[in-house]
């Protein structure tokens, strides 16, 4: 029972990387049972899994199986995706045992994001677990490292300044965005997509002056809903062509699995924008801002050539984000020991766990005897009750349960020490128990 994890972030692979080994939300399943073996279409790689697939990392954790190897996870990657292994194998980083647990307690804490300290990755964190359940491969060991990450990012945010006016991926494009152009008001902005990223990105538009704000989502209604809640007009996706050219500033945060946005939409809706400029009377206008915030991409990258077109990626973002780095430092440092107290609170748990098996052998070792004696008192005592042979077996049971409560809790407390092996081992040889198929 050995955890594993590897993954690529914002810091070891480019956008262009980390577009192609992303995971959708309709690929997850399929994803997590093949890794697992329930698809039935492939051996299993791990005994659980999990995927984390954000704007900045792909991650997979999991416990290990017999085939368990980084290779495998690496093949796993290239065949999923259709890539050869020497395209992005060189990006990967793995981990082992107590560094997994130390690493995700840290991501779902904002401490390895690229804006630090970032609210919306615990939410992301939590979601990976409740795929990972709904797909029916997390089991006890994820279910365990997963909740003490989630508590190590709530206690992070609670307990120190790291959530005080933290930063997000949206608030970095939009100080973007105010330093390329300056003053936001009266800048007309469409935001692409009615997620979170979306919905943060209005909030700090707002704050930073903006006035003119559109939402285009691929369902109407949800556009609508953040419309009216942050005073914008909403469009469906089929008005993309339409309204563009109304645009100068662009923020996209899609989950579309390929870009929204390409050369001759960009390239027609500024010559709509020079031509209005032109009937109008006013300067040649033809500049476009557009800030994509998706992984991958909603904007292809053949825009960054258009003339008057400026594009901006999430990996544009690391200098608009560095300048938060100082301020956060002493916060980041106590974030620091609440990682390494949940981490040791997962790795006791998990110390535990080498109990389990001879405990579990003890148990039905004591049961068995148990069942036996009393079939032999009950067939002596054939004209007893029903209720009198109740309590009689309650009696049985509670004696058993009564006798091996302190070895029990002996034996867990040793294995919580680090010291379980032994003890089972020691458990094993004064009961003359055969070892379980887990210990073998």
């Amino acid at each position: 029972m050995k955890l594993l994890l590897a993954g690529l972030d914002h810091t070891t692979a480019p956008v262009e990387i980390r577009e192609r080994l992303a995971f959708s939300t309709t690929d997850m399943t399929a994803a997590l049972t093949r890794l697992t073996g329930k698809s039935g279409d492939a051996p299993p790689l791990l005994a659980e899994a999990a995927i984390l697939s954000t704007c900045n990392r792909v991650e997979i954790y999991g416990v290990s199986h017999a085939g368990s190897t980084a290779q495998s996870l690496v093949s796993f990657l290239a065949e999923f995706h259709g890539l050869e292994e020497r395209e992005f194998v060189h990006t990967l980083y793995f981990y082992s045992g107590e560094e997994v647990a130390r690493h995700l307690c840290a991501t779902a804490s904002g401490l390895r994001s690229l804006v630090l300290g970032e609210a919306q990755i615990q939410g992301q964190v939590r979601t990976s677990y409740e795929q990972a359940q709904a797909a029916g491969t997390a089991g006890p060991v994820l279910h365990r490292l997963f909740q003490h990450a989630l508590v190590a990012g709530k206690r992070a945010r609670s307990e120190t300044a790291l959530g005080q006016g933290a930063a997000s991926i949206s608030q970095a494009g939009v100080e973007l965005a105010r330093q390329r152009l300056g003053e936001l008001k009266g800048r007309a902005v469409l935001l692409i997509g009615g997620g979170e990223v979306s919905e943060l990105a209005a909030q700090n538009l707002l704050a930073n002056g903006a006035d003119r704000l559109m939402i285009v989502n691929r369902t109407t209604a949800r556009a609508r809903e953040l419309a009216e809640r942050y005073g914008a007009a909403a469009y469906g996706l089929e008005d993309l062509p339409a309204v563009l050219p109304r645009a100068d500033i662009v923020i996209s945060s899609t989950a579309a699995p390929v870009p929204i946005i390409y050369r001759e939409h960009i390239s027609e809706a500024l010559a709509v924008k020079t031509l209005t400029c032109a009937v109008n009377g006013a300067a040649p206008c033809p500049e476009m801002l557009l800030i994509d915030l998706a992984v991958p991409r909603d904007i292809h990258p053949d825009v960054a050539s258009v003339p008057g077109a400026y594009v901006y990626t999430v990996d544009d973002l690391q200098d608009v984000v560095r300048a938060t780095l100082g301020q956060r430092a002493q916060a980041a440092q106590r974030a620091e020991e609440i990682i390494l107290e949940e981490t040791r609170a997962f790795q006791a748990w998990i110390r535990t766990q080498e109990a389990v098996p001879a405990l579990t052998r003890l148990r039905e070792h004591a049961e068995a005897l148990r069942n036996a004696e009393l079939e032999r008192a009950l067939r002596r005592l054939a004209d007893l009750s029903p209720e009198q042979r109740t309590v009689i077996e309650a009696l049985t049971r509670s004696i058993v349960n009564k006798l091996l409560h302190v070895p029990t809790r002996r034996l867990r407390d040793a294995a919580a020490e680090g010291d379980g092996l032994r003890y089972a081992a020691m458990v094993r040889d004064l009961f003359d128990l055969e070892p379980s198929a887990a210990e073998r």
